[in-house]
């Protein structure tokens, strides 16, 4: 993947020699971070040892760690043209592992018009998540990420082309803005795997490549949004990759997914922050066995958050429900699920440089598969996350 993510770095840099004056000195912003944490964990082993619990930990390595780093870069290489890396350091039992995550050009044409327009062209994340919208593709309210959004970072990457058009209409108003955005892209025929094979969970896979291209196919999103000033903000998407199911290359199969996603958020009464987001669809993979694939399975993911912060204090508290069921009759293939989890948070910032949090997170799942590894198919698991999270920045 790496080698696909500095395509748009290489292009940036080429595009700054030619937009940039010895006068006109680029305008950056570099962000830094760390989180240095504490885990205790009581649950199944983790997939990264090969099992199958729903936590990235397991009690075979809690303690102190380095669980994430990331350095966030952007780059004003003209008026109307950006660029954005984003590096991330992970360090499993596996290994440390330091990967890039985004890198893309934005384009923003100036206009004669009311409306507002945008060229991303790279590798990005698809428009989904409202929770993670810190640099590092990190959380301002937990530690950990919900179910829908941990998948999103495990299995979707759009490596390809996205086109935004944005009007405040006068009829509603100047607060008001509505918005379209449609993307076409490539390299990602295997999303679908891990939720199938392993379910929903709170980690990121090591051992499968899901940002593959394997049958020259391009997949596409449609996304919709209404703003209404920083209060309101509703999302609706539509996201097909339009992989052939009976695809295979270099140990990879492709996956077709496709789900709807809607996500909401707004400042309640006492400026209590709501986030919540749904998401709903199906994945299927193989020949036809009994008259359906191999694999063939529906799933939906949501969740609901709350936050409030006091000065230097965040608190959060988020529920998670959570979903696959299965429509195959393929044997020994069990990959039905159902759980719910719930995550309490504490923040306190210290500085500019340094916050504190603590987070208590509890996942009930019910899973056939677990079976197959000995385990029994209903289990409770829960971890504690105590985290120093560092973060720096400069810019001009």
């Amino acid at each position: 993947m790496d080698r696909l993510l500095t395509l748009p770095v290489a292009m940036a840099l080429l595009l700054s020699g030619e937009f940039g004056t010895a006068d006109e000195p680029s305008r950056y912003r570099l962000e830094l971070g760390a989180d240095l944490s504490y885990v205790d964990t009581n649950g199944y082993p983790s997939w990264a040892e090969g099992s199958a619990g729903k936590l990235r930990y397991d009690s075979d390595s809690d303690g102190l760690m380095l669980s994430q780093a990331y350095a966030d870069y952007s780059l004003r290489l003209a008026d109307t043209l950006d660029m954005h890396t984003v590096a991330l350091l992970y360090s499993d039992d596996i290994g440390s592992t330091v990967d890039f995550s985004e890198a893309y050009l934005e384009w923003r044409p100036m206009t004669l018009t009311e409306n507002r327009y945008r060229l991303k062209l790279g590798a990005f994340y698809p428009r989904v998540s409202l929770e993670n919208t810190g640099p590092g593709w990190s959380s301002p309210y937990t530690i950990s990420s919900s179910a829908t959004n941990t998948w999103i970072a495990e299995e979707f990457r759009t490596f390809g082309t996205e086109f935004s058009i944005s009007r405040k209409p006068e009829f509603l108003g100047g607060s008001h803005t509505l918005s379209l955005q449609a993307a076409a892209f490539y390299l990602n025929d295997p999303a679908g795997t891990l939720l199938s094979w392993k379910g929903w969970s709170d980690m990121q896979d090591p051992y499968l490549a899901p940002f593959r291209e394997i049958d020259n196919r391009v997949g596409y999103y449609v996304n919709g949004e209404w703003v209404v000033g920083t209060r309101f903000l509703l999302r609706i998407m539509h996201y097909d990759n339009r992989a052939d199911p009976e695809s295979y290359e270099d140990g990879q199969f492709g996956w077709r997914t496709k789900f709807d996603h809607v996500g909401l958020q707004a400042t309640l009464p006492g400026d209590v922050g709501l986030i919540a987001q749904w998401m709903e669809g199906s994945t299927v993979w193989g020949w036809y066995y009994q008259g359906v694939r191999a694999v063939d399975a529906d799933f939906y993911s949501g969740f609901l958050l709350l936050t409030k912060s006091l000065d230097r204090h965040r608190l959060s508290v988020r529920y998670d429900l959570f979903d696959v069921s299965e429509n195959d009759t393929y044997p020994l293939d069990e990959n039905s699920e159902y759980g719910e989890a719930w995550t309490f948070a504490y923040q306190y910032r210290a500085s500019d440089f340094a916050t504190l949090a603590v987070e208590w997170l509890q996942i009930e799942t019910y899973r056939d598969a677990w079976e197959y590894f000995g385990l029994e198919d209903e289990k409770t698991e829960s971890q504690l996350q105590i985290s120093l999270r560092l973060s720096f920045s400069s810019g001009t």
